[in-house]
């Protein structure tokens, strides 16, 4: 080989050598997570799906009372709210995502859990799932759908965000009307001050109104 071209051949040599290290030390990695993810799926079901159960369960609740609400207020001022639009678009998310996660949970539980649950009725203790024995099957399973669960709990996070911002504009418009109401009756009492004490004229002095003895 000539000389010249001994640094390009150490140079690639190097290259080469650092790629299959990258390669094998990512693929090592990936096959512990994988080990990991199977030897601690029974927990990681449990508690997964629980947490992510409740979630769904109570945001359900609260969209099912606010649109309640927000029917009630668009009844009693004989014109549709404005409220119920966001309201049901979110209501809707939640409803396809728990027909996803209970679809996608099926498989984990000893029987299907389909009947409709009132969190405020029975509480949190009753969204707790009859997970089955994992066996194998399920393991690789959780392997496979890990990332999809935590898809749907990334969904939730951002429903109770915007949940959040709606119910913090609800609360700032109610605050401005409360502000406005405040403004309207201190006029009212400056009025009724004046017309029963006098008027107040520019040097500040009072003309007190008194009722004239011989009337």
């Amino acid at each position: 080989m000539p000389a010249d071209l001994l640094p390009i051949s150490f140079a690639s040599t190097v290259v080469g050598f650092i790629s299959f290290a990258f390669t094998f030390f990512t693929f090592l990695r990936v096959f512990w997570e994988t080990l990991q993810t199977m030897w601690f799926a029974k927990k990681e079901v449990r508690q997964t799906l629980d947490n992510l159960r409740t979630e769904l369960y109570g945001e359900r609740a609260y969209f099912k009372n606010a649109m309640l609400e927000a029917k009630s207020k668009s009844k009693a001022s004989t014109r549709e709210s404005t409220e119920l639009t966001p309201l049901s678009i979110l209501n809707d998310s939640i409803s396809t995502m728990m027909a996803d996660f209970r679809t996608m949970e099926s498989p984990f539980l000893d029987r299907d859990d389909d009947e409709d649950v009132d969190v405020e009725k029975f509480g949190k203790v009753s969204l707790r799932g009859d997970y089955g024995h994992m066996n194998l099957r399920r393991r690789t399973l959780w392997l496979h759908t890990k990332a999809d669960f935590m898809d749907i709990q990334n969904q939730v996070t951002r429903i109770q965000a915007r949940r959040i911002a709606y119910e913090t504009s609800n609360t700032l418009s109610c605050v401005r009307q409360v502000g406005k109401h405040i403004d309207d009756l201190d006029s009212r009492v400056y009025a009724l001050e004046k017309h029963v004490l006098g008027e107040t004229h520019d040097n500040e002095n009072t003309d007190v109104k008194r009722r004239d003895p011989s009337k």
